[in-house]
């Protein structure tokens, strides 16, 4: 492959040359080199075809030396041989692949470049003298589950090895051995080996056990990891990541009692035993006995069982009346029934009713708790020939209006089954004024295209005479595919008056879009705003991609859209005012916390109280940090004063066991 400037690249993959460019998470293609998604990456790409690759994967060497197999190179090729990678063990499917044909040897591009050492450069070695240790030197720590020592690298290259204590993908800070392709987490390589009165299990301590053969499951998930914490007189068993994340819940601001009176415990309908508040610091593999999700952050258990249940399922009522089944109460209680409503089979808590086959979903139920009578059914020429009714969806197929898969609140003919339409695309008005994609005159909505000799005014594409809904404006005579005039306005940008719409991909077969910035075309993954024709590659706006935030623990990353479905209202989770749940965020997966961009990345001229209360708030935090070390540095302190004292102990036994023994050493010398 020859480089040709640094954002150009010519590979032998690919006949036309590829353009680097920093892509969104919003938009997903596939590398044709390793397989995996290029969303949120930098990726060389092809203006002219639907070719993508990593930057890290465009750039790879065709041979390298491997530490896990050092005596032969590996040459980058197609995979011709139906075997299983060397490090992931998992099997090739065809991909390119770093293989020694004669000890048939074969890594997944991604599973060699995740565990290749970094290049020495001769002519930078004086310079790394002076740099950060973490920058040019890798950390080695014992482990007692792997025979060699472990170096602390970070992995960037989407691969499919998985972590030996916790069975789950590796990538970031990770602890491994090269050599045997050993990885793990920070995370999981950094656990203690023993846990003394861990909040679930205070009565015993649990050691962390390694290559577990038995199927033994943990506690708390039910999941059989490969790593476990371990009671050795009652055999309670947790994994790495329910041992490491539950915790006692932190202190409320309001709050300066001891842990024991902060842990709080409640009666709940849903189970027999007291419950005790616990907190999380990552998401479990675990999920609530009563709604079935995933648990992470607060939550209460019932250990012994076990039994979960979130804090927001914990405030449902146990006795509701639904506008679907008005004639009677519905009860929350475990069911294993279809629902009345989505018709899924339900293996969880719902609300059922005592005296007819009536049952609802939780979350059918909470969706629909509000809808009116009208709203349940729906009649429509414009839209469909047959009455729909009005369900919760799951996915699966397309709206017929906007084409965006219809999940939550949604019509479904009966008689067709196949036609779904979202609740908001239902209610839409046959004419629009003000419309923000052509806010100047009236739009009016077509079962069918005007004119299929022209294309969308909003992606440039053609449109099709398939295409099934429009929006028309006669007075200018241009035309909008249904699913690009409801394409909501996401991010305000600094630099335009309006705000601008996500797209993927725009066509350019007689038109071309321009950004305003760097001024090349747009084609791929950028915003825009239609009316003024207005294009901003997501590479040329100055929003970082990923931040960190003094009151997140974790990095927050610009997503286009986050909507939380559990909820009927979407807040930020910093200010803790209400969000546009159509707008961009900052938003973190881990803790599920969604932030205002403004929020996060704050106005310049920052106003004097606001910039005093964030500085009151960041000094009570370090106040209360400082007092916590220095509470610990008293500790150490006695603690070391105790062991000085038992080390003098120590020695002075030493000295009179010597003593003694030279006395009678001498006294059996005389005559």
């Amino acid at each position: 492959m020859t480089a040709i400037t640094p954002s150009l690249l010519q590979h032998p993959f690919h006949q036309h040359a590829l353009v680097l460019q920093e892509l969104s998470e919003s938009f997903s293609w596939e590398c044709r080199i390793c397989r995996f998604s290029v969303e949120g990456s930098p990726v060389y790409h092809c203006i002219d075809c639907e070719f993508f690759l990593h930057k890290s994967c465009a750039e790879l060497p065709p041979r390298i030396q491997h530490p896990s197999h050092p005596q032969h190179p590996l040459v980058l090729s197609t995979s011709s041989r139906s075997f299983r990678c060397y490090g992931c063990r998992y099997a090739l499917h065809g991909n390119f692949i770093y293989q020694c044909h004669d000890c048939e040897i074969d890594l997944h591009v991604g599973c060699a470049a995740a565990t290749l050492p970094p290049p020495e450069k001769e002519e930078h070695k004086d310079e790394q003298k002076h740099e950060d240790k973490d920058h040019h030197e890798e950390e080695m720590i014992e482990h007692f589950a792997h025979d060699h020592p472990l170096a602390s690298f970070h992995v960037d290259a989407p691969n499919y090895i998985k972590c030996k204590a916790c069975g789950q993908g590796i990538s970031g800070c990770v602890y491994g051995c090269r050599a045997c392709i050993f990885v793990l987490h920070e995370f999981c390589a950094l656990a203690p080996r023993e846990i003394m009165n861990h909040p679930l299990h205070p009565q015993h301590p649990l050691t962390l056990l390694a290559d577990l053969e038995c199927k033994i499951k943990c506690h708390v998930c039910k999941y059989d990891p490969p790593f476990a914490y371990d009671c050795n007189e009652c055999g309670f068993i947790l994994d790495v990541n329910c041992a490491v994340s539950i915790m006692h819940p932190p202190p409320r601001n309001d709050q300066s009692r001891s842990t024991d009176d902060r842990r709080d415990q409640i009666h709940h309908f849903s189970h027999p035993h007291q419950l005790t508040s616990f907190h999380s610091k990552k998401e479990l593999e675990a999920t609530c006995n009563v709604c079935r999700k995933d648990i992470s952050g607060d939550f209460y258990c019932c250990p012994g069982c076990p039994f979960l249940l979130h804090q927001s399922c914990a405030e449902l009522a146990q006795e509701i009346v639904h506008p679907l089944h008005p004639d009677h109460p519905l009860i929350c209680q475990p069911g294993y029934r279809d629902c009345s409503l989505c018709s899924d089979y339900v293996c969880a808590f719902v609300f059922k009713c005592e005296e007819c086959l009536f049952c609802l979903h939780l979350r059918c139920a909470l969706q629909t708790l509000s809808a009116t009578k009208e709203e349940l059914t729906l009649n429509s020429e414009l839209l469909h020939k047959h009455p729909t009714r009005l369900q919760f969806l799951t996915g699966g197929y397309k709206c017929i209006v906007c084409e965006w898969p219809v999940t939550g609140l949604g019509y479904v003919c009966e008689i067709c089954g196949h036609v779904k339409i979202h609740k908001t695309c239902a209610e839409l008005p046959r004419e629009s004024e003000r419309h923000p994609i052509h806010p100047q005159h009236l739009l009016v909505l077509l079962p069918q295209p005007f004119d299929t000799s022209k294309p969308c005014s909003a992606c440039l594409k053609n449109i099709r005479s398939s295409d099934r809904f429009t929006f028309f404006c006669d007075y200018c005579k241009i035309q909008f595919h249904a699913h690009c005039a409801m394409r909501r306005p996401t991010l305000k940008h600094q630099r335009h008056e309006h705000n601008l719409s996500y797209f993927k991909k725009i066509g350019r077969e007689l038109y071309r879009a321009q950004c305003n910035v760097c001024y090349d075309d747009c084609r791929i993954d950028f915003y825009r705003c239609v009316p003024c024709n207005y294009n901003l590659h997501f590479s040329c706006t100055p929003l970082p991609h990923s931040v960190r935030h003094e009151l997140h623990f974790h990095p927050l990353v610009l997503h286009d859209r986050v909507v939380d479905d559990f909820y009927d209202e979407q807040y930020c989770d910093l200010c803790e005012t209400p969000r546009h749940p159509d707008h961009g965020v900052y938003y973190c997966g881990e803790c599920n916390c969604a932030a205002h961009i403004n929020c996060v990345i704050p106005k310049l001229q920052e106003e004097p109280e606001k910039s005093r209360q964030r500085e009151d708030l960041m000094l009570k935090q370090l106040d209360g940090q400082i007092s916590s070390k220095e509470v610990e540095a008293e500790a150490l302190k006695k603690k070391s004063e105790m062991v000085m004292k038992d080390l003098e102990e120590l020695e002075k036994k030493k000295q009179e066991i010597l003593s003694s023994r030279a006395q009678r050493e001498a006294e059996s010398d005389m005559p």
